[in-house]
């Protein structure tokens, strides 16, 4: 499986990917999983939409965490992990398929979930002899999880931290939970033009707080790549509006309201309209 680089990536990358191996057994997978947990999703999917590649940034996120998260549980004799903020996808069941030992504590505030996941389980107890059992719902709160010191071997968020607040408090939590050494995979939703999640301010006191709490990737340079935040090429919201907008999760009606909303808190007419990228990394706990 192709291990996608850390960083903000180009549109050149993404391209790439999507002629690849890795990008089409994400899709297939994701496709069947849809299929098979249609009526399940169906609330899911008024709310949030069903289908995760249906959203711009998330064909290149899944595949960067999903790579990451795979080499690191390659050969361990368990891998417990929490997808931070997690929604409902089929992520970690396809882990799962490649990583049989994986075993997920699904975490997110909104507790409407969890039929959802208990439908989603058990079907896939029926369909797949017991393996509906490795995915676990938690409804918590990030910066107060219900977990055990050092009880996860890895941990995923997934373009949630910028949309919490007190993320160093968040950090801090993953940080007790999470074993010595064990991994960290993040993204999240860079601001191009600094009036939402995260401006540029922001993103680099996350970065500084995850270089003095965790090891970083050997040769990333977590504030370099940051520094690429402006480069032409990069994979952005505003590149998508002009060649894909379908895939923008931002349709007429909600771009009007949203619009609305940022003219009266003083953020001018933004037609609703986020001018974004995207950061992926990988750190480790010291151990």
């Amino acid at each position: 499986m192709e291990i996608l680089r850390s960083g903000i990536p180009t549109i050149d990358e993404l391209d790439r990917l999507k002629q690849t191996e890795t990008y089409r057994r994400h899709t297939d997978f994701n496709r069947a999983f849809l299929a098979r947990h249609d009526a399940a999703l169906e609330e899911y999917g008024r709310h949030w939409g069903k289908d995760p590649y249906k959203l711009w940034s998330r064909r290149w996120e899944y595949p960067y965490v999903g790579s990451r998260l795979i080499r690191f549980g390659q050969g361990a004799q368990r891998l417990r992990v929490m997808d931070a903020g997690s929604g409902v996808t089929y992520f970690p069941y396809f882990v799962h398929e490649n990583v049989p030992q994986a075993r997920f504590d699904c975490v997110d505030y909104d507790d409407s979930y969890k039929p959802l996941f208990d439908a989603i389980n058990l079907r896939e107890e029926e369909l797949k002899a017991g393996n509906g059992s490795i995915v676990k719902f938690v409804q918590a709160a990030l910066q107060q999880l219900p977990l055990a010191d050092g009880e996860l071997d890895a941990i995923v968020c997934i373009s949630v931290l910028e949309h919490t607040n007190n993320y160093g408090l968040i950090i801090d939590e993953f940080l007790r939970v999470l074993r010595p050494g064990g991994l960290f995979v993040l993204t999240f939703d860079l601001s191009l033009d600094d009036k939402f999640t995260l401006p540029r301010a922001e993103a680099e006191k996350l970065v500084e707080t995850l270089r003095s709490k965790f090891v970083a990737e050997e040769g990333v340079d977590l504030r370099a790549e940051l520094s690429k935040l402006r480069e032409p090429g990069n994979l952005t919201s505003d590149h998508v509006r002009d060649t894909e907008p379908e895939l923008l999760p931002w349709t007429k009606p909600v771009r009007v309201v949203k619009a609305l909303q940022d003219l009266v808190s003083g953020k001018g007419w933004t037609a609703g309209f986020r001018s974004r990228t995207i950061f992926c990394c990988e750190v480790r706990k010291p151990g």
